[in-house]
């Protein structure tokens, strides 16, 4: 028999809302969903008690388009019943339900749990954005971000009605105005459309890319999709087509070739925010089906294919002895012929239906999803909910995901796949937590590299160990590919700065005690404790926290111990206000961290320098001149909040510091004579090259190892100060670029 796949599109296209009067009705829906749901299995029976349930919650509610709002949970419930093929009565219950409890005050997530379950009310949970108050709207969906993730890493569900909620909501975007189309499409192509593709739901990814794409670049978007339909229909391809069922023609079992045009998605680039032609490394597809399970035949249907079709070196792939990540199958290669490039992609029939649903395909199948890969997915999802840095860099990590794959092998042959340009770091956290947490580097292919290596196709990668644990900076956050590396690095890298903080805090604390003539026990007695509670603080702890990064002013809490005739003597003190404006705390630097302190781009100052003051953040430690322009202009800090910076100099760093920088319109030979000077230090320049800026002016580029304030203030005290910039600085590893 000969097999004749289903079409990988989603079953019907964007619905006018206006002519499909089932969408708002409940008895013409009910006998609609019946055909996908049967009505008489009593396990069912939670999905039509939700539908009515969900038609009387949302009475009376309008969509922006003026259709009743029961349309959009009722049209979500039918695309994953419909389209994506799941039969499962309590996630599609819970698509019904999925916008009560944000939209219907009146109702809570406890009404849901005790009417319809644990497992409904968790998914309907996943899918309730959050409603606090936040100043920044960005934050507020960052956190909504993380909860769906969070949450779906213990019920999958949760992404999968938010992917088709999505679908829906782009299918019908064009009744918003355009800002909020705009802000739907860029979070589609940044968040949903990623974990779409991750997840291998291709018609689901396809379509989100395409619609919201559309909305982004309309003029580009028509371009690529006019070029797209001439391609496919041109003679080049349709000779290599005829070429290629010809070669085929003979085989042993039937074979079906399905030519597919590369969707919208493929022109994109998430990196430089483009839609271009040339973004994509060929234009078409091919996908070959045999009719057979017997995955040996793909590997003859692929030497047919090679005999006639030579392919391009270095470009064919097995994903049939050596599945992806998420469990795809298929053998890839590419050819070139008429001066074009196609992928052919070789598979049975089963695994071209797990090309096209992916995860999907083992919701309720004989074949349940493996442990190791549920386990995979999993902890992909936890990781990226967990995430501790900004929203810009969560979404980092879902495109991440989606990114093309390298192997590597580990010493006992076990093969590892990871994001292309992952480093030696994501290889030791991809097998262990602890292992990733004390690399200090590997033997790759018997060869020594550190944790920062990249990594390339078939190495074999043996972590080496160390009893302490690696120490981290915001770069080696991005060096790293994974997102299980990239959230355990982070998550290091934020209790490094609580740390800090907690320590800069009780010094400022102290400070600012002794300044005013109190005992440091103060902070001991029963009064501290009332005033903790007071400003919801559990601990001393972390009130040394919040002061070290500036959230709360030390005067706040001293100033429920000054007594009130000081007070009365300044009659501009408050909580808010030092007693003597005119003093600042210090803080004294006894030596460098990359993931702490940074040197300001607006005045750049040099470790070492004179007169620079200290801003206190959250990320920690940002240091500027005395008269930096932007530090009393745009920070708008009161005179107190700036700490004056003292460098240790008595104290040598226990790790050399090997620092980049740019000598702007220098010419090199100026800079070496300047420097003479320095032959009788330890500072060791190890690199000094010539180079220009972006207004094609002459830059000096140096590379020098320093290990103290002392040697640091020795180096730039030669050069001209007005015209340095610091790019980076390290540990004796050296600098690490981003690009």
């Amino acid at each position: 028999m000969n097999f004749q796949p289903a079409a990988h599109k989603l079953a019907w296209s964007p619905p006018a809302e206006a002519n499909d009067p089932y969408l708002s009705d409940p008895e013409q829906y009910r006998s609609k969903m019946a055909q996908y749901i049967d009505e008489d299995d009593a396990e069912n029976a939670v999905f039509y008690q939700a539908l009515l349930f969900a038609h009387e919650l949302h009475a009376g509610q309008k969509r922006k388009s003026g259709d009743p709002y029961i349309s959009h949970p009722f049209a979500v419930a039918e695309i994953l019943a419909h389209e994506l093929k799941l039969k499962d009565p309590h996630l599609l219950a819970a698509a019904l339900l999925h916008d009560v409890v944000e939209d219907v005050p009146s109702i809570q997530l406890e009404d849901i749990q005790e009417r319809f379950g644990e497992v409904v009310a968790e998914l309907v949970d996943g899918c309730t954005k959050l409603t606090r108050h936040y100043p920044n709207k960005a934050i507020l969906k960052d956190l909504t971000h993380s909860k769906i993730f969070l949450t779906a890493s213990r019920r999958l569900g949760v992404l999968i009605i938010k992917l088709a909620d999505r679908l829906h909501n782009l299918r019908t975007l064009h009744h918003l105005p355009k800002p909020k189309r705009q802000r739907i499409a860029h979070e589609t192509i940044e968040v949903y459309a990623p974990i779409a593709a991750k997840l291998n739901i291709f018609p689901v990814k396809r379509e989100l890319y395409h619609l919201a794409l559309s909305y982004l670049y309309p003029k580009k978007s028509k371009k690529i999709l006019q070029f797209i339909r001439g391609f496919r229909s041109s003679p080049v391809v349709v000779e290599f087509e005829n070429e290629l069922e010809k070669a085929l023609g003979k085989f042993s079992s039937a074979v079906t070739i399905r030519p597919r045009a590369k969707g919208l998605g493929s022109y994109y680039d998430p990196i430089k925010k483009t839609l271009d032609i040339s973004n994509s490394e060929n234009h078409m597809d091919f996908a070959v089906i045999l009719d057979t399970q017997d995955t040996v035949a793909c590997y003859s249907a692929l030497g047919i294919v090679n005999s006639m079709f030579p392919p391009i070196p270095r470009t064919l792939r097995d994903f049939i002895s050596n599945p992806k990540m998420n469990g795809y199958r298929s053998l890839h290669v590419r050819v070139h012929v008429a001066g074009q490039n196609y992928l052919i992609k070789i598979r049975t029939p089963e695994m071209d239906e797990f090309a096209a649903y992916g995860i999907l395909t083992r919701w309720s199948s004989d074949k349940p999803m493996s442990e190791e890969h549920w386990q995979e997915i999993s902890e992909l999802l936890r990781s990226i909910g967990e995430y501790g840095g900004a929203g810009p860099q969560r979404k980092a990590l879902i495109r991440l995901s989606e990114a093309e794959e390298t192997f590597v092998y580990s010493p006992k042959g076990d093969i590892y796949y990871l994001p292309k340009g992952s480093v030696v770091l994501d290889f030791a956290y991809k097998i262990h937590s602890e292992l990733g947490d004390h690399c200090k580097g590997a033997h790759i292919n018997n060869e020594w590299a550190p944790p920062t290596r990249a990594l390339s196709d078939g190495d074999v990668v043996e972590i080496v160990t160390s009893p302490e644990p690696y120490d981290v900076d915001p770069e080696l956050e991005e060096l790293c590919k994974t997102p299980k590396a990239r959230t355990a690095l982070n998550k290091h890298l934020q209790q490094k700065r609580l740390r800090y903080a907690q320590d800069i805090g009780h010094q400022i604390l102290l400070q600012e005690i002794n300044r005013h003539g109190l005992s440091s026990d103060i902070l001991k007695n029963e009064d501290t404790r009332l005033i903790l509670e007071f400003h919801n603080i559990k601990n001393l702890p972390e009130l040394f926290v919040r002061v070290g990064q500036d959230l709360i002013s030390p005067h706040v809490v001293l100033y429920y111990f000054i007594k009130p005739q000081a007070r009365d003597k300044d009659q501009n003190f408050s909580p808010g206000r030092h007693l003597f404006t005119h003093e600042r705390n210090v803080l004294t630097v006894p030596e460098l961290d990359r993931g702490i302190h940074k040197f300001a781009r607006c005045c750049n100052p040099f470790p070492g320098q004179q007169n620079v003051l200290a801003v206190l953040s959250e990320r920690g430690i940002t240091f500027h001149h005395r008269d930096c322009s932007d530090l009393l202009d745009r920070h708008d800090l009161e005179p107190q909040r700036l700490l004056e910076v003292h460098w240790d100099e008595a104290s040598v760093w226990r790790r050399p510091l090997v620092f980049t920088l740019r000598v702007f319109q220098e010419k090199v030979q100026s800079v070496i004579r300047s420097l003479a000077n320095l032959l009788n230090t330890s500072a060791q320049i190890e690199y000094i090259g010539r180079g220009t800026d972006k207004h094609n002016q002459p830059v000096v580029l140096i590379t020098v190892k320093i290990q103290s304030f002392g040697e640091a203030r020795e180096f730039f005290r030669c050069l001209p100060t007005d015209r340095i910039t610091i790019d980076n600085y390290g540990q004796e590893e050296g600098p690490r670029t981003i690009h």
